[in-house]
């Protein structure tokens, strides 16, 4: 900033010579302040403070010239605008909106001439920006206190008391505050605009966001309803099968197996139907005025047999009696199925189970009575974090695929949603590994529903059918099956391992594989891994996803198991993209073949791997009969090919070694040496023992070693005649023969 003065304020102002220090071009004589032209004149370049000096002395606009002379702030100069009257400043503010600093006289052509300026500009022309001083040659007409406390000035001078130092200083003040008010205004503009940018960019996305709510809507509606044709065409011949009373047991659990699975596609898809009615405003509740607690026995009732198989403690309490009112059924069945569903599904054996129900009459508003139905369980429990989510629609609690357990993601959205529209509520209480405790208040009668809200239907007009409560009660762990984990030595069919976690679909794969094979099953990865270790199959097919350990952890560790890595593996799956694909093949699977597949593929697809297996097990039974030692150790396959060696190398010469010494050095069981042998070299462990002997029994022969009987001992063989026979059968001459 640089500040110029001089002592004498008019000397330059009325230096005649001076033509760049006048103030009008051809301004004429001042005898009438009307007169005098009001254009405004720029003095400085454009790059300037706008100040503009109102007052009826022309005297005044002089001075205040001569005092501001050179003045800058921030390199930039003063332009100096001037009005002589109220009526006038009116009109050249209009046109300059920019201007920075107001010197504006108080008494002009009214006593109060320019104090209605100041409102009118804070005021009508809503400027509070500019800054204003005010002057006045009268101060008792204004007083100062008053004025600065009413109106929205800078400062309030008498004339005689503005110097030019305090004219400068009051100059500089005002115009340092009006450049950082512009500075924020700018920043408040920008930050307006960034908002309603942010803004409109918000409510376009929340306007996609609802029209593809309403698309997804509609688009559920639309594939449910075209859905339901085909069940129907499904459903109807099944059911008039299922009442004839001559069907063989094997078709008879074959048209179950269909009818349970169509029906449960048929729930899923009814669930599906019941949100975007819900979402429509199309859902109602429909009345029955029948004993509800007969309905909760029932429904409590069918979940006895689960709890049973799973060894589950399932207590039930509803009140003794009758309760005649009026509550909408298939409503309420859905939602304790669900919850009840969910708490079977998390609770490991040996957990507990419960379902309490509570009458409540205490009157509240419209609400005349109530039922309280709660659900617990002592299952894996729900994190804290993820309580609030539970009830999102579509959203499952983190690791639950993980832990192989299926879902949709709709059941607890859909329970909230029908409580929601009887006006109930729900909560959950819910601990890691402790368990879960599920609360539902569910209002009765209808006094608290509008009227559109309800319809009363007969008991009668509710459908009640006997095989859909039949196929409900027959869940997946419905279906025993056989679970020997002992093969016999003697079997010659191929051993085949299934470890599926649905029933339906390991009996059925069972059924198509049980002709040409001997089929072992288990339900979940854990138990596919105890028995494939034990049994020693030829072909394992595996699921992916299941509890306890999925099928990608399975294949991981069968495939880097001694015991294990030589079994071919496949996997069969729902998630068809490749990126599955392709991690499940990285685990060193065999196959992959996604569901639904074609059973006659499946068989296919198995009889080839089984064969792929056999050519590599004539691989190695040639590669044996070379030379012991001589194998190049790559894959686990060979290294235990190469272990097994060196233990019969190491016990030849003893007579007494056999199968029974071999297993526990190779840290095996009998079966899966037996089994894994068979795989590999297409021979048991006394053969592979018996043909080592022999064969080092004909390289000692070579070499020259030591007679018949001592070579005969030094091999491990304690009986001349036995070793004889065994010699001929091999190399199809005697020993003394043998060159």
């Amino acid at each position: 900033m640089e500040i110029e003065h001089t002592d004498n304020l008019f000397e330059s102002e009325l230096n005649s010579d001076d033509k760049d220090q006048k103030l009008f071009t051809d301004e004429p004589e001042k005898e009438d302040k009307k007169v005098i032209s009001k254009q405004v004149k720029p003095e400085e370049p454009e790059d300037s403070w706008k100040v503009l000096v109102v007052d009826d002395e022309e005297d005044v606009h002089s001075v205040t010239r001569m005092a501001l002379k050179g003045f800058t702030f921030k390199e930039k100069e003063i332009q100096f605008l001037h009005t002589y009257s109220a009526k006038e400043t009116k009109k050249i503010l209009l046109g300059n909106p920019d201007i920075s600093l107001i010197f504006l006289d108080v008494v002009m052509e009214t006593n109060n001439a320019g104090l209605d300026l100041v409102k009118h500009i804070r005021n009508k022309l809503n400027n509070h920006l500019t800054q204003i001083v005010l002057r006045t040659g009268y101060p008792g007409q204004a007083p100062e206190r008053e004025v600065i406390v009413e109106y929205e000035i800078n400062d309030y001078k008498t004339k005689t008391e503005l110097t030019t130092f305090k004219l400068f200083t009051v100059t500089l003040a005002s115009l340092r505050a009006y450049d950082s008010m512009i500075h924020l205004e700018n920043l408040r503009q920008n930050l307006e605009v960034k908002v309603r940018e942010r803004t409109s960019e918000l409510e376009r996305k929340n306007y996609q966001i609802m029209e593809m709510d309403q698309m997804k809507t509609r688009f559920f509606s639309n594939v449910s309803h075209e859905f339901r044709t085909p069940l129907t065409l499904i459903l109807s011949p099944l059911e008039g099968m299922l009442m004839k009373e001559n069907l063989e047991e094997k078709d008879r659990d074959n048209l179950e197996m269909m009818y349970r699975n169509a029906v449960r596609l048929l729930g899923l898809i009814n669930q599906l139907l019941d949100l975007s009615k819900i979402d429509a405003g199309r859902l109602k509740v429909e009345l029955i005025e029948y004993d509800i607690y007969k309905v909760l026995r029932m429904i409590a009732r069918s979940f006895t047999p689960m709890a049973e198989r799973k060894k589950i403690e399932y207590r039930v309490e509803i009140p003794d009696g009758e309760l005649i009112t009026y509550f909408d059924r298939d409503k309420l069945e859905k939602i304790i199925t669900n919850l009840l569903t969910n708490a079977f599904k998390f609770t490991p054996e040996q957990g507990k189970v419960s379902c309490k129900i509570k009458f409540n009459d205490k009157k509240e508003g419209m609400i005349k009575s109530s039922l309280e139905i709660i659900v617990q369980d002592s299952g894996r429990g729900i994190p804290a974090e993820q309580l609030e989510k539970i009830f999102d629609r579509f959203y499952q609690v983190a690791d639950t695929w993980k832990n192989g357990i299926s879902g949709t993601g709709i059941g607890l959205s859909l329970t909230k949603e029908l409580i929601t529209l009887q006006h109930g509520k729900i909560v959950v209480e819910s601990k890691p590994n402790e368990g879960s405790r599920f609360i539902i208040r569910l209002p009765l009668g209808k006094d608290h529903l509008k009227e559109h809200e309800f319809e009363v239907k007969k008991p009668e007009e509710i459908k009640e059918d006997v095989l859909i409560i039949k196929c409900r009660m027959h869940d997946d762990d419905a279906i025993d099956y056989k679970s020997e984990d002992f093969i016999s030595e003697e079997v010659d069919q191929p051993v085949v391992l299934i470890v599926e976690d649905n029933a339906d679909v390991r009996q059925h794969i069972c059924e198509n594989f049980e002709n040409e094979y001997v089929v072992k099953q288990a339900k979940n990865g854990k138990e596919g891994w105890e028995k494939a270790t034990a049994l020693v199959p030829d072909l394992i097919m595996s699921d992916v996803m299941m509890p306890e350990m999925d099928g990608v952890e399975l294949c991981k560790k069968l495939k880097t198991d001694e015991r294990t890595s030589h079994i071919p593996v496949i996997l069969l799956t729902a998630k068809a993209d490749v990126e599955n694909k392709i991690e499940g093949l990285e685990t060193g699977a065999d196959d992959y073949i996604t569901k639904p597949f074609n059973i006659k593929e499946l068989l296919t697809r198995s009889k080839n791997l089984i064969e792929q297996r056999k050519k590599l097990r004539e691989k190695y039974t040639h590669q044996i009969d070379l030379e012991p030692g001589e194998i190049d150790v790559e894959s686990a396959d060979e290294r235990f090919l190469k272990r097994s060696l060196e233990v019969i190398e190491k016990n030849m010469g003893d007579c007494d070694f056999d199968v029974n010494n071999f297993f526990p050095e190779m840290n095996m069981s009998r079966m899966q040496l037996f089994r894994k042998l068979k795989a590999l070299v297409n021979q048991t462990p006394s053969e592979l023992i018996r043909n080592m002997r022999l064969k080092r029994a004909a390289q000692l022969m070579k070499q020259k070693f030591g007679n018949i009987a001592e070579i005969t001992y030094e091999v491990g063989f304690n009986n001349l005649s036995y070793f004889a026979k065994c010699f001929k059968e091999k190399f199809g001459v005697l020993p003394s023969e043998y060159k």
